[in-house]
């Protein structure tokens, strides 16, 4: 007896209570493999951001004044306000380290090397570009789709919603008609799939770490 006639022979009952605690078990099971790690993650993601553009602005600052001032007392008081950050509240934590390197040796170092300093406010520099555009990228997503105007708001709101569903469809599309070709294909054709498949993974995850 396969399930179809199993299925057909079945209270109606049965099989309704059977399927929706399956649609419920599929929705809890997406709902705590997928949204709480992401959840966690943009929480985690959230502090260490703010964190690391606070204590990169501030090491950057001390920079430009040891870069101001090349020599003499002042010149040792900033290395000095360095040596503070990088051992307080495990602030050298947040740094890369390559940053967290330099600055050390620029901290500890008497004679300040011109070259090493510029590098690496340089390197500063482009990290703080690339967190400060995510924030102006996060800014410009919210003006957009939560305006003050109800209207606006159901537009912006509606359009979001739009462009998801074109996407899913394009994706969903797309992966039926290459599972499609898989199964009717030859063996050369399910090996280039198999290929192409993992390539295409490895993009896509190189692409989303950007």
């Amino acid at each position: 007896m396969d399930l179809i006639t199993i299925i057909k022979e079945a209270n109606p009952n049965v099989v309704i209570f059977l399927l929706t605690t399956f649609i419920a078990f599929i929705s809890w099971l997406v709902k705590s493999l997928v949204e709480k790690p992401l959840t966690e993650s943009k929480n985690t993601f959230t502090k260490f951001f703010d964190k690391r553009i606070e204590i990169l602005t501030e090491v950057k600052t001390r920079l430009n004044f040891i870069a101001y001032f090349p020599e003499g007392e002042d010149n040792l008081d900033y290395k000095n306000q360095l040596q503070n950050i990088l051992l307080t509240d495990g602030k050298a934590a947040y740094l890369s380290k390559e940053i967290y390197d330099n600055i050390l040796r620029i901290a500890i170092d008497p004679r300040t090397d011109e070259k090493l300093l510029l590098g690496t406010i340089k390197k500063i520099d482009e990290e703080l570009y690339n967190k400060i555009s995510k924030v102006q990228d996060e800014i410009s997503f919210y003006r957009r789709f939560s305006n003050y105007s109800p209207l606006r708001r159901f537009v912006g709101i509606a359009f979001l919603s739009l462009q998801y569903v074109i996407s899913l469809t394009i994706v969903v599309v797309f992966l039926l008609l290459v599972i499609t070709i898989f199964f009717n294909g030859s063996i050369y054709i399910k090996i280039s799939i198999i290929l192409i498949g993992i390539l295409g993974l490895y993009l896509i995850d190189k692409w989303l770490k950007r």
